[in-house]
């Protein structure tokens, strides 16, 4: 009947009130009890693993086309340019 359908409509929405209340008190306690890292400066590695280290770099390929069909507007007037890369180029 309508009054059953009005009534579980009005429990639904309050239980996903408290689903959201509960996940972000879940989220909270999960980060809280999280370590953090400790760095000794700006280039301490001892938190990478070794062998993760010891492995050269590569560049990763980026296709020029998927980047161009992807919706740019949320990067109008934005700019920035790394300052120590800029030293590179100027370099």
């Amino acid at each position: 009947s309508r009054g059953r359908r009005e009534g579980a409509q009005r429990l639904t929405s309050q239980l996903s009130g408290l689903s959201n209340l509960f996940w972000k008190k879940i989220t909270k306690f999960v980060s809280n009890c999280l370590p953090s890292p400790t760095q000794k400066s700006a280039s301490d590695y001892n938190n990478f693993d070794r062998e993760f280290l010891s492995e050269k770099p590569k560049l990763s390929y980026s296709d020029k086309n998927l980047i161009e069909s992807m919706d740019q507007s949320a990067f109008h007037g934005f700019s920035f340019i790394n300052p120590k890369f800029e030293q590179i180029l100027n370099k």
